[in-house]
């Protein structure tokens, strides 16, 4: 009943973009029942994916959500294929770093109940400060300069991070701590993870954030630019 109760609820969001004209309700509405749909079958297969014992299948099915990752941010930019070009570079580069960075200090052990759930955050993140990025930098292309417009999209996918950062502990408690104590987990090591992981999101939307910036204006913003210059000049002519 409460599961259903929470459904029905999507359509508030959905109203107010119909009588704002937002133009949004659309989508609310397929990505709550793609999200609802994908985490029943996460709950059905979570037990067969944290049983992977090759290595090759647990970095492939990062990669693979890497690539998901990609496909979804880059319809925010203005050219999809370079756009997922971009994107899938930012986020692999990053992720790849931190996982690396976490295993190289022990922070979690080389097994897929640990790998999988941390690669899924810090590609969920990169993801959405990506997406961010190129919204933010289609919107703005014909507006600004070259480093007004990476540095406002930066600052614009940054901001909910650092934002998040202000309250935390004082206004939510983060999942990851919150699942742990419910588990009956020791508050302290719950808070331990928790710093691990809030910091190393961060850094990640940093990153992912910048890279997205630079190789989104070397890419696909600037040779828009020129191919529109060329057509202008083309009807001068």
């Amino acid at each position: 009943m409460a599961l259903l109760l929470i459904l029905l609820l999507i359509f508030v969001p959905i109203l107010i973009s119909y009588y704002q004209k937002l133009g949004l309700g659309k989508d609310i509405f397929f990505s709550s029942i793609r999200g609802f749909v994908q985490l029943l079958l996460l709950g059905v297969f979570v037990s067969y994916l944290f049983s992977f014992k090759n290595l090759f299948a647990v970095f492939g099915y990062i990669l693979a959500m890497i690539v998901i990752a990609s496909v979804n941010s880059s319809r925010r930019g203005i050219e999809r294929r370079r756009s997922f070009l971009v994107v899938f570079i930012s986020i692999f580069t990053t992720v790849s770093f931190f996982i690396g960075i976490w295993l190289l200090f022990s922070i979690v052990p080389l097994k897929a109940q640990y790998l999988i759930p941390i690669g899924g955050m810090f590609i969920g993140s990169a993801m959405v400060a990506s997406a961010v990025v190129l919204e933010t930098m289609k919107k703005e292309s014909g507006s600004l300069q070259e480093n007004e417009l990476k540095k406002n999209a930066a600052k614009v996918a940054m901001i909910p991070t650092i934002d998040s950062l202000k309250t935390v502990g004082l206004v939510q408690i983060p999942g990851t701590m919150t699942g742990m104590i419910l588990a009956g987990g020791d508050p302290f090591e719950s808070v331990k993870y928790q710093i691990f992981i809030i910091f190393s999101l961060m850094v990640v939307s940093a990153i992912s954030s910048i890279l997205t910036c630079s190789l989104n204006y070397k890419w696909v913003i600037k040779r828009e630019q020129s191919t529109t210059a060329r057509s202008k000049e083309g009807i001068l002519t």
